[in-house]
C-alpha cells in the first residue's frame, strides 16, 4: 500500500518541482497553457506591421522610434528570462550561434566608427579618413573617429540594431509551429495592405503616402513607401512567406475517385487557402503596378529557382508544387497582370539604357570610395556625405545611395563587413537547404522556400538597388531569415 501511494504521489510531486519554464524531472521541455511570453509576441507582430507604415521607417524620427521600440522588447524578454518565467527553446541556440555572432558585428563596427580614437591609429586603419580629418584643421592632437559623417553612422548603428534586435527575438519568441504560421501571416496581412492601398492610389488618382501627398512616385504603386523599387522589395518578401505558407498547407493525399476529388476540392475552397492564394494574387497585381524592372525580374527568378531547388531537395516530383508556381507565373502575372499595364513594365524592361547607364555612372564613384576606404570604410550611412566628393560633374543631380548594395555596403563599413554579411547568408542558405528534406515538417519546408526564394532575391535586386539601406525591408528580411533558425518542430517530435 505505501508503494502504491508513493507511486502515486511522485507525479504531483514532480509537478510542484518543476519550474517556470515546465521542466520535468526527466528534462522533457513542456510549454505553459498561457505562455507570459504572448504579449511581447503580439507585440513583435504588431511592430512588423508598423515597420513598413511611416515611409518604410525610412525617416530618422521613424527609425528612433522603431529601434526603442524593438529595446524595450528585447529588454522586457530578458527580464523575464533573468526571473526564470521564459527561455530559448532548446536546439535553437546551438544552430543559431553563429548568425546571432555576425550578424552583430555590422552594429558594433558602426559603433566603433563613432567613436573618436587617436589620429595615429586612424592614420594606420584609414589613411584617407585621417586626411580628410586634418583638412578641417583639428588642434593638435584631437582624437578623430573613423567615419566622415558621425550623425548618419549613428542612425545607421541604429538601424544594425534594429535588424539584430529582430532576429533574435524570433529566436526566443517563435517557439512552436503556430506562432511561426502567425508570423507568416502577418506579413502576407502586412503586405496585403501595402498593396491594395498602392493598387486603389493608382486606380483613383488619390495619391497619398504617410498622412503626406505623395511628391515622388505619381501614377505608380509605392503604398506607404517612397520608393516604388522599396515597395516592389517588401512585396516579394511578404510574397514569399505566403508561398511558404500555401506549401505548407498542401496536402500528401493522391487523388483518388471523382467523389474524393470533388470533396477535396470543396474543402479546399472552404478553406483559408482561397484566402491564402486571393492576397497572393493581389500582390502580384501591385508588384506589376510598381513598374520596378529589377523588382519584378527577381521576383519569378527567385520563384522559379527557389521551385526548382524544393522539388529536388524534396526527392521527388510534386504536381502540386509545380501547379502552384505555375499559377503565379500564369494566373498572377500574364493574365491579371494584362488588365493592370503588364504591358508597361514590359515597355520599360525593353528601355532600361538611360536609367542603366545613369546607375552604372553612379556605381562608377562608388568604386572610387572603396578604392581609398578598403578597410574600415568611410562610416556607416556617410555614402551621401563622402560621395559629393566623388561626385563626376557629367552626372546630374545628387543621389544619396549608390544604387548597388554591395558597393554601398563596401564603400560604408569596409570589405571585411560585406564578407561578413556574405557569411552570415551562406549559413542561412545552408538551413534553409537543410529545412527542405523530406525527413521536415511541411511548415519547415515551406519556411526553408521562404527563405531561399527571399535569399535568391536580394542577391539579385541588390545589384541595381539599395533595399537593404530601408529599415522596414532589412528588418522584414531579418525575420524571414531568423524563421528557419527557429522552433518549428511539431509537438508530437519535440526531442527531449
Amino acid at each position: 500500500m505505501s508503494v502504491r501511494q508513493s507511486s502515486i504521489r511522485r507525479p504531483s510531486a514532480v509537478a510542484k518541482g518543476e519550474g517556470a519554464q515546465g521542466q520535468s524531472a526527466i528534462g522533457i521541455q513542456r510549454a505553459p497553457s498561457r505562455p507570459i511570453d504572448r504579449p511581447l509576441f503580439a507585440l513583435l507582430l504588431a511592430l512588423l506591421v508598423w515597420a513598413p507604415l511611416p515611409f518604410a521607417s525610412n525617416r530618422p524620427w521613424a527609425l528612433a522610434l522603431l529601434a526603442a521600440a524593438m529595446a524595450l522588447l528585447l529588454a522586457c524578454w530578458l527580464v523575464l528570462a533573468f526571473a526564470g518565467r521564459v527561455g530559448i527553446p532548446p536546439r535553437v541556440l546551438p544552430r543559431a550561434r553563429w548568425p546571432l555572432v555576425l550578424l552583430a558585428l555590422m552594429p558594433l563596427w558602426a559603433l566603433l566608427q563613432t567613436l573618436p580614437l587617436p589620429r595615429e591609429w586612424v592614420a594606420l586603419l584609414s589613411p584617407r579618413a585621417e586626411y580628410l580629418h586634418a583638412a578641417a584643421l583639428l588642434a593638435p592632437g584631437q582624437w578623430i573617429p573613423l567615419s566622415l559623417d558621425v550623425a548618419e553612422t549613428r542612425l545607421y548603428l541604429l538601424a544594425g540594431l534594429v535588424c539584430w534586435s529582430a532576429f533574435a527575438l524570433v529566436l526566443v519568441l517563435v517557439n512552436s509551429p503556430r506562432r511561426g504560421r502567425l508570423l507568416l501571416w502577418t506579413l502576407v496581412t502586412s503586405g496585403s495592405f501595402q498593396a491594395i492601398y498602392g493598387t486603389l492610389m493608382v486606380l483613383t488618382g488619390l495619391e497619398w503616402g504617410f498622412l503626406v501627398e505623395k511628391y515622388a512616385g505619381r501614377g505608380l504603386a509605392t503604398g506607404t513607401f517612397v520608393n516604388r523599387n522599396h515597395l516592389a522589395g517588401y512585396l516579394v518578401m511578404c510574397l514569399a512567406a505566403g508561398t511558404g505558407l500555401l506549401l505548407s498547407q498542401l496536402s500528401r493525399e493522391t487523388l483518388g475517385n471523382w467523389r474524393d476529388t470533388a470533396r477535396r476540392v470543396l474543402r479546399a475552397m472552404l478553406s483559408t487557402k482561397v484566402i491564402l492564394r486571393l492576397l497572393l494574387a493581389i500582390m502580384v497585381i501591385a508588384l506589376v503596378l510598381t513598374r520596378s524592372r529589377m523588382g519584378n525580374v527577381a521576383f519569378f527568378s527567385a520563384l522559379a529557382v527557389a521551385g526548382l531547388l524544393a522539388m529536388y531537395l524534396g526527392r521527388r516530383f510534386s504536381p502540386k508544387l509545380v501547379l502552384l508556381v505555375g499559377s503565379l507565373f500564369l494566373v498572377d502575372a500574364l493574365i491579371l497582370g494584362q488588365w493592370f499595364g503588364f504591358e508597361r513594365l514590359v515597355e520599360r524592361l525593353e528601355t532600361a539604357a538611360p536609367d542603366t547607364a545613369y546607375r552604372l555612372d553612379v556605381q562608377a564613384g562608388s568604386a572610387h570610395i572603396l578604392r581609398d576606404f578598403p578597410l574600415t570604410g568611410s562610416g556607416g550611412g556617410s555614402y551621401h556625405s563622402v560621395s559629393t566628393y566623388y561626385k563626376d560633374p557629367a552626372v546630374w543631380g545628387r543621389y544619396r545611395h549608390a544604387h548597388n548594395d554591395y558597393l554601398e555596403i563596401a564603400a560604408d563599413m569596409g570589405l571585411a563587413m560585406l564578407a561578413v554579411l556574405g557569411l552570415f547568408c551562406l549559413l542561412v542558405l545552408r538551413r534553409a537547404l537543410a529545412l527542405q528534406r523530406p525527413d521536415h515538417s511541411r511548415l519547415q519546408r515551406g519556411v526553408g522556400f521562404a527563405v531561399v526564394m527571399v535569399l535568391v532575391w536580394v542577391l539579385l535586386h541588390s545589384t541595381i538597388d539599395f533595399n537593404l539601406q530601408i529599415p522596414a525591408n532589412s528588418m522584414t528580411l531579418c525575420v524571414i531569415f531568423a524563421l528557419a533558425f527557429a522552433s518549428l518542430t511539431p509537438e508530437g517530435r519535440r526531442a527531449p
